[in-house]
């Protein structure tokens, strides 16, 4: 079943990467008309019909464009345990009726709202109305990094945004005591009262009910860095170990009974006990992806032993792997739906179906070969997914998985079904599951200290990925392979010596990020990089110089900055400036703001600066001479000029510096324009523009921001002078390359292929 199962994958695969449908389906015909070819070309077809079919039916439909950033009514139910990060709660809500200022209509949507303030009656499965203000699906969209508008398109939200302060905010029901959701939301608050300012308080709830808002950045760092953060999701090895248990369990109470026995064997009633133990973790999890597996694969297995048919494992991981194609068609571009399966397939290839082997040693000794070949084998996926790989994983999970599955997760779920019966019980064991934790979490803290610990390189290429997969299987296999020592891991090295390439000598190329409102832009040169702004940082947190420019640098091949020019010190151009040098070397900071900055190599930014990088001139425009500026005005202005090409950055410059700059007479002549302060009304001057002369200008700003930069007369401005705008919550990230072949000479945007603005 496992061929199959893969024909009907890479039909998915075709229909998500290749939409062409005409031409996926003649393909699947043409193969039709050869015999053997035959039933794999059904399959095929009909994977590439299901990924197609929820394309279009299937796919939610966004948020009416007349709702966004209204506030409006809504009725229905709050969908999802909330989640509680500091003053805020974030939850699921699935509307049933919405009103928009007249009266009330009948709308399904599905949202993911947050909440300031909200009330502790705020339950799942309960009946809510609420005033909220929404927006459809949007996020940061860059090469790199992680595409938030697309994973809310997986989950089928059609809206995010946030409930307003009103006196129209009250619940309609309370919530049904038998949902799951309400559930999930009665044990959470359990493990919380008896495990109040515990450290590890967030693993636990993790480990039990896949809630993870409780895990720290810091914590998760250290999961990374040590290969270990699989261990956060209710993977399919806790799931069979909870239906190994219950097949157990089930076996022995069921075989006590001769008169049980005589109507159904004992070892099918312990293969149901295992599936409906299955069933109930994986829908305490959420029943994500990997407990989705699992609980196929138990099912699989299950019906098996009910038909009494002997059935090879490897067909019970094809039987999962079109189940949850069938049931979650968009998981297919989701990365741990294949480290989920690619783990499985792993261990069933290298296993071989041969017989378990016999005593404890030689199982101890299969074990780790088995926790290594997972290790070593998931690396090209992990590179592909997330441009990182902890080299320290393998070593790690031979003593965190055991520690874990056999330790901490049982004693965990022990609590965990005590809680409505023995508090007291429940306290100790859950109190014990978080001590054990915290031993391993300790030795993951020292590890992760460790130089490199935390591997990162440029997502491979299609041939290098494909060179490792066929090294990884070759080392893997159950049995001796020639050339297996020495061939096989040759065809990984490609995996980490490939290199994007840079630059030529004499060109740069320049890209503006998206990071909502706030300013972050990469000037690559032939060997070396500079960093203007770094984006915001959130109440949350959350800050965009890891989470946004990091990435960007690690997928074009840098290893590390060379000039970090900070234009001056408002939170949306410096916010992630501290998490940027976390994640990579920054040899020299450049900025208005030196003050702000307790590093070393940091100078104050003025117009008597300037350098060339492999025949490219960089110059610092302003600020100049002693005059004191307001913070704006004081932001440190870039030309990059590549050959016949140049690049303007201007921060938030205002009317004031903008006159001072064309009465200096100095050369600002660009061929883009990185347009003054986003777009406001106090920037971008006629005078001003018309000395730049720029064939496009960059607005810097976020999706529908509260300050509704660029503002549409600066915007008309510009284009009165056929100057073509671009705006980055519009257009996503926008790459162009200053120098070289003019024909050439483009800009590419990253959300649309034409990103002009009207």
């Amino acid at each position: 079943m496992l061929v199959p199962a893969l024909a009907f994958l890479a039909g998915h695969l075709w229909s998500w990467f290749i939409p062409n449908l005409p031409l996926a389906l003649l393909s699947a015909g043409v193969a039709m008309l050869f015999r053997r070819g035959r039933t794999l070309a059904i399959w095929f077809a009909a994977g590439v019909l299901a990924q197609a079919f929820w394309g279009q039916a299937g796919l939610p439909q966004p948020l009416p464009a007349a709702l966004e950033g209204q506030d409006i009514l809504v009725q229905g139910r709050v969908a999802s345990v909330p989640e509680r990060r500091g003053p805020r709660l974030r939850f699921l809500f699935e509307t049933d009726a919405v009103q928009d200022g007249g009266g009330w209509q009948p709308m399904a949507l599905r949202l993911r709202l947050g909440w300031y303030g909200a009330p502790r009656s705020l339950r799942a499965g309960a009946r809510w109305q609420l005033r909220v203000r929404l927006k459809r699906p949007h996020g940061f969209a860059n090469p790199g990094g992680f595409y938030y508008e697309a994973w809310l398109v997986r989950q089928g939200i059609q809206a995010t945004g946030y409930v307003r302060r009103s006196a129209d905010n009250r619940r309609l029901a309370r919530a049904p005591g038998w949902r799951l959701a309400a559930l999930r939301q009665r044990l959470a608050e359990g493990i919380r009262r008896h495990l109040d300012g515990h450290p590890q308080l967030g693993v636990i709830l993790a480990l039990t009910l896949g809630i993870k808002s409780g895990i720290d950045d810091a914590q998760w760092r250290r999961f990374r860095s040590t290969g270990t953060g699989h261990l956060m999701a209710i993977s399919g090895l806790h799931v069979g170990m909870v239906a190994g248990c219950c097949f157990f369990l089930g076996h022995w109470l069921w075989s006590r009974s001769v008169r049980l026995s005589s109507r159904l064997a004992a070892p099918r009633a312990g293969g149901l006990a295992a599936v409906a133990g299955a069933a109930l973790y994986a829908g305490l999890a959420g029943f994500s992806i990997p407990t989705q597996r699992a609980l196929i694969m138990v099912a699989a297995a299950a019906l098996a032993l009910l038909a009494a048919r002997h059935t090879r494992p490897m067909d019970v991981l094809g039987i999962a792997l079109i189940g949850v194609l069938v049931l979650e068609p968009p998981a297919v571009g989701s990365p741990g739906f294949w480290l989920s399966f690619g783990a499985v397939f792993l261990i069933l290839w290298h296993l071989g179906g041969r017989a378990p082997p016999r005593g404890f040693r030689a199982r101890a000794v299969a074990a780790l070969r088995v926790a290594l070949v997972v290790g070593i084998g998931l690396i090209p996926v992990t590179f592909a997914a997330f441009q990182q790989a902890a080299w320290l994983g393998p070593l790690v999970n031979i003593f965190a998985v055991p520690w874990v599955t056999l330790l901490v997760v049982p004693a965990a779920l022990a609590g965990l079904l005590a809680l409505p019966w023995l508090p007291g019980v429940a306290g100790a064991l859950l109190g014990f599951a978080g001590d054990g934790f915290g031993l391993l979490d300790a030795a993951l803290g020292w590890l992760a200290a460790l130089p490199g610990a935390d591997w990162r390189l440029p997502p491979p290429g299609p041939v290098a990925l494909g060179t490792a997969l066929v090294g990884v299987l070759w080392m893997t296999a159950s049995r001796p392979v020639p050339g297996r020592r020495l061939v096989a891991p040759g065809l990984l090295l490609p995996l980490f010596l490939a290199r994007p390439p840079a630059p030529l000598p004499g060109t740069a190329e320049v890209a503006l990020l998206d990071v909502g409102q706030g300013l972050a832009a990469v000037v690559r040169t032939r060997h070396h990089t500079l960093v203007y702004d770094t984006g915001p940082r959130f109440r949350s947190g959350f800050e965009t110089g890891s989470a946004v420019v990091l990435p960007y640098l690690i997928q074009a091949g840098v290893d590390a900055v060379d000039v970090l020019l900070v234009s001056h010190g408002d939170n949306d151009h410096i916010g992630g400036a501290r998490g940027l040098a976390e994640g990579l070397p920054v040899y020299r900071v450049v900025t208005s703001v030196p003050e702000a900055f307790d590093w070393r190599y940091v100078r104050r930014c003025n117009a008597t600066m300037a350098w060339d990088w492999d025949g490219v001139r960089f110059e610092i425009l302003h600020p100049r001479g002693r005059r004191h500026w307001s913070e704006n005005n004081a932001s440190c202005v870039l030309r990059v000029t590549a050959g016949e090409d140049s690049v303007l950055f201007t921060g938030d410059i205002e009317a004031p510096a903008e006159r001072a700059l064309v009465r200096s007479g100095i050369q600002l002549a660009a061929r883009v324009l990185v347009a003054p302060h986003h777009g406001s009304r106090t920037s971008s001057t006629g005078p001003f523009i018309d000395a730049v002369a720029p064939e496009y200008v960059l607005f810097p700003a976020g999706y529908r921001n509260r300050f509704r930069f660029p503002r549409p007369e600066v915007v008309a401005r510009y284009r009165e002078r056929g100057i073509r705008p671009l705006v980055t919550g519009e257009t996503g990230a926008i790459e162009f390359r200053l120098g070289g072949e003019e024909e050439r000479w483009v800009p590419r945007t990253f959300r649309v292929p034409d990103g002009d603005v009207d």
